[in-house]
């Protein structure tokens, strides 16, 4: 069983707080915005347009702190901390509404030509660089300028135009916001999605792992680091398959070890079987006994940190590599956790006839035939079970009846006058999608009316549903599909068909 997931597009929280004001808790930066007298007044002017509220003083305030930096003979002392300033008040101007990347000489109120335009993205990341250079404190206090509201919004645009389709837009506003402060897992990431789209794999792989990295600073990413370590196991995974085929080894290594962290760091979160899935398919296609034994250990020790899902999933592999006994360790922890599992009851009845587990064998395919009742394969295994109960049974009467009893079994098994098979239950967020197919194994045509219930994992109906089957010719086979709707959605069950 291969499960697939829908990775999301990342974006910038929206209400991620721009903080023009000088950070109060960041380490100490040498440069000096108070000497000569000039950067005191502008400082203190950029102060009062931080605090403006009206458009008009904001603008007023912004003009009057650039005129206190124009005289250039007085500022040669201390061109660093000038520069800093005036980066403040470029990014200020850009707090404000209507104002564009650029804004000409007269507007700012500096000297020089007065038509002349000043780009200002541009003049903060040249500006802030020095500030940067004199040491790590200032990079800390440099950051709440880079990644205030004129980042957030350029990043957001860029975001917005992804999902719009519009690729080239998305390139030119994540250079904008990449101007401004190039280190965000955020600016690594949109260039990611961006490569994405234009299918360059290898330069999408090489930027999300920059922008894990980056996530990796910030307890607060968690999640979204989660979910771009996702993507990136994924991308890894159809690139070893497609276009980097000739580093396969090293694609799908990496993937695995990434699939197999995100199983391991929340083993039972919604998103474990998918990640399971994914390295059991890697496993599976290279035939790795090893990686396979590797990844499902764990689970195999201790299956309560697992969902039924997960464990499910472990136990089909651990079939594929013919590790019966952790198949049955991880059947059995799937129907502990939900007892309705109608592909763990079956598989792990037939394997308990392997083992010669009479008892267990019994008291699952009773559950079984009441799972999925109108399956002949079931009354089959149900025979199985019987015939292994009488094999064990000394008493001989007691072995007769077990021996009636199991050919009625396997005769109700050859004639069943029809065959319904589930072929897919997809389980989601909000309920889940159950298809199959009903065959006709009559001599007349017939249509078909199955009720099904969904279950949650107590085994308590959360929703149920009528499959409606139009007429089938013998011999010939009619489908159905469900959709339920109602969250909490883990198992089914339904009544026989009359």
């Amino acid at each position: 069983m291969r499960l697939t997931r829908t990775l999301p597009l990342l974006a910038l929280p929206l209400a991620f707080a721009a903080r023009p004001a000088l950070a109060q808790d960041a380490p100490e930066c040498p440069v000096d915005v108070f000497q000569p007298s000039q950067l005191t007044q502008a400082g203190l002017t950029i102060r009062k347009a931080a605090a403006a509220t009206s458009p008009d003083e904001v603008s007023k305030n912004l003009r009057d702190a650039m005129r206190y930096l124009q005289d250039e003979k007085r500022l040669a002392s201390n061109p660093i901390g000038a520069g800093y300033l005036k980066a403040q008040i470029y990014v200020l101007w850009l707090h404000q509404d209507g104002v564009g990347d650029e804004m000409t000489v007269d507007q700012l109120n500096a000297r020089g030509n007065k038509t002349d335009k000043i780009d200002l993205v541009a003049a903060v990341d040249s500006l802030l660089k020095p500030v940067e250079a004199m040491g790590p404190g200032c990079d800390v206090e440099t950051r709440e300028w880079r990644q205030s509201k004129p980042w957030i919004d350029r990043i957001n645009k860029a975001y917005s135009s992804l999902s719009a389709e519009q690729v080239d837009s998305a390139q030119a506003q994540a250079d904008r916001a990449a101007l401004l402060y190039a280190e965000s897992p955020f600016v690594h990431n949109i260039y990611a999605q961006i490569a994405n789209k234009r299918g360059d794999k290898p330069t999408m792989l090489a930027k999300l792992r920059l922008a894990i990295a980056a996530a990796k600073q910030d307890t607060s990413m968690a999640e979204t680091q989660r979910q771009m370590e996702f993507q990136l196991a994924t991308t890894l995974q159809e690139w070893a398959n497609l276009g980097g085929s000739a580093q396969k080894a090293e694609l799908n290594k990496e993937a695995l070890d990434l699939f197999t962290m995100l199983l391991r760091s929340d083993p039972s979160g919604s998103e474990a079987a998918y990640a399971f899935s994914a390295a059991s398919e890697i496993v599976s296609i290279a035939q790795d006994t090893a990686a396979a034994v590797a990844l499902m250990a764990p689970m195999v020790s201790d299956p309560t940190p697992y969902n039924d899902l997960t464990l499910l999933l472990g136990a089909d592999l651990a079939r594929i590599f013919s590790r019966n006994d952790d198949a049955m360790k991880l059947y059995e922890g799937a129907l502990a956790k939900n007892p309705n599992t109608r592909d763990a009851s079956y598989f792990l009845s037939f394997m308990y006839y392997e083992a010669k587990k009479a008892a267990p064998m019994m008291a699952l395919t009773e559950k079984l035939v009441e799972i999925d009742p109108s399956n002949p394969d079931n009354y089959l295994m149900r025979a199985y079970a019987i015939k292994l109960t009488a094999d064990e049974e000394k008493d001989a009467a007691k072995k007769a009846a077990l021996m009636k009893q199991m050919n009625e079994f396997t005769q109700r098994e050859a004639t069943m006058p029809h065959r319904l098979l589930v072929s897919r239950f997809e389980r989601r967020a909000e309920g889940a999608l159950l298809a199959g197919t009903v065959e006709n194994r009559g001599k007349a045509p017939k249509a078909y009316v199955v009720n099904f219930e969904f279950l949650d994992k107590d085994g308590a109906v959360v929703e149920t549903m009528t499959a409606n089957v139009a007429e089938v010719k013998p011999t010939e086979t009619g489908t159905f599909q469900l959709t339920a709707t109602k969250p909490g959605i883990v198992a089914y069950r339904y009544e026989a068909i009359k």
